[in-house]
């Protein structure tokens, strides 16, 4: 049994996610690939444009032989504990073979003198780092200078091309995995799969392989301009939207669209009351929630007002030292009640206590009796499971933190399309008889 992992969100799951995991099997020759995705928030720091369940189904149509969650806390973080807590949670499976990820051109053995320094951390890297940052820079920019910097000094003849490695966002996460899968001394090995089509932030939807941002844009122009056309030219404009989703999706448009026109998803628009009643308990201060320094808590304080839309938040929350995306995922922490603990410390040493099951093919019975067999955390496939963890430790926190957060979006996407909410504690796996 040859087993591939892929880390994904799914955000829509696109023809391009297709390809990837035909590819996959293609060049690993595995059985099975296992996807470990974001639930119902994704790194970005806002919420998924339909819930975990139904990008599970499209996943498992799409070619996945089971999907498992990655929890909340680590799928709303940066890039590196996104990243770790993947590596870490496929890697304590104990029966993956291969780790693949997508990349525009760059191949595993390209991202090499980066996972060196990234992963030791050579006195000089943290030396540059530490100047970059005092001098105003962001993050991502104090990091390309210190690598700069260090690869002068240790990799003199690196190719020039290393730095687009840090400046694409599906090279920094690949690179975060092989990074991981260095530190841990894993067996797993990496494979990178080229992208086909558009790039990650392309926003044009009539390619052949459209980027989720662009199905994502095409989505959200579309929901402005309801209501402002009659009865007859908004059904007209329904179908033709499906219709160009399903040439950009495939299958998995219909049930994006039903999710879509029905109003049963959440955006942050929607969470402002959430952060507006958070702010008004102040059961704790700013500082202490997950993703907040000293400096952005104060500036939150200072620019926060009530009722303030969320756009207009953003805009004046921005600095040149943060980016929006550390604003978000900061912002959203806030709401969904995620505070700083001991365990989120260092990236580098996150547990992952558990793999829970959101959906999986009929066909993939012999893996999960192999992970049973194998596995070093929990395999959680029903919610109630969850509730074994002993109180405080790390495993309830994780749990509570994505039974909360998944409550949130089902109460907002039921009230959007008047159905009633199903609670997390009842929901049932998604099993697929392809």
């Amino acid at each position: 049994m040859r087993t591939a992992g892929i880390i994904a969100e799914y955000n829509p799951f696109h023809r391009g996610h297709r390809y990837h995991m035909e590819e996959t099997r293609r060049q690993t020759g595995a059985d099975y690939i296992i996807a470990v995705m974001s639930g119902c928030y994704v790194q970005r720091g806002e919420p998924a444009v339909v819930d975990k369940y139904v990008r599970t189904r499209m996943a498992l149509d799409g070619g996945a032989d089971l999907v498992l969650e990655l929890p909340v806390v680590y799928a709303t973080a940066s890039a590196e504990y996104f990243a770790s807590a993947g590596v870490r949670l496929l890697d304590s499976l104990g029966c993956v073979d291969v780790l693949s990820f997508g990349s525009e051109y760059a191949g595993v053995d390209d991202f090499a003198p980066l996972v060196k320094i990234l992963s030791e951390e050579p006195p000089i890297y943290q030396k540059k780092l530490r100047e970059a940052l005092k001098s105003g820079k962001n993050f991502p920019l104090a990091r390309e200078e210190a690598m700069r910097g260090c690869m002068e000094a240790i990799y003199p003849a690196a190719d020039a091309s290393v730095w687009e490695i840090l400046r694409t966002p599906n090279h920094i996460l690949g690179l975060e995995y092989l990074k991981c899968l260095h530190r841990l001394r894993s067996g797993i090995l990496p494979v990178a799969i080229k992208r086909q089509g558009a790039g990650y932030h392309d926003t044009e939807i009539g390619t052949e392989y459209p980027s989720a941002s662009a199905i994502r844009r095409y989505l959200s122009e579309m929901d402005d301009r309801k209501g402002k056309a009659d009865e007859k030219q908004a059904d007209k404009k329904t179908a033709d939207r499906e219709k160009t989703l399903f040439t950009a999706m495939g299958e998995g448009a219909e049930l994006l669209c039903s999710c879509w026109n029905h109003g049963d998803t959440v955006g942050w628009k929607d969470l402002m009351p959430y952060l507006d009643y958070a702010v008004l308990m102040e059961e704790e201060q700013t500082e202490a929630f997950f993703g907040f320094d000293a400096d952005m808590a104060a500036r939150f304080q200072k620019m926060y007002r009530p009722s303030v839309s969320f756009t207009e938040l953003l805009s004046s929350l921005h600095t040149k030292r943060l980016i929006d995306a550390a604003w978000r995922r900061a912002l959203l922490h806030r709401v969904l009640h995620i505070k700083k603990e001991d365990f989120l410390q260092r990236a580098a040493e996150v547990p992952v206590p558990y793999a829970r099951v959101l959906g999986f093919k009929e066909r993939a019975a012999p893996l999960l009796k192999e992970i049973r067999r194998t596995s070093s955390i929990s395999l959680l496939q029903r919610p109630v499971q969850g509730k074994q963890f002993p109180d405080g430790s790390a495993a309830a926190k994780l749990f509570a933190a994505d039974i909360r957060a998944a409550q949130l979006y089902e109460q907002v996407a039921a009230g959007h399309c008047g159905r009633i909410p199903v609670s997390e504690w009842v929901r049932q796996q998604v099993i697929v008889s392809l």
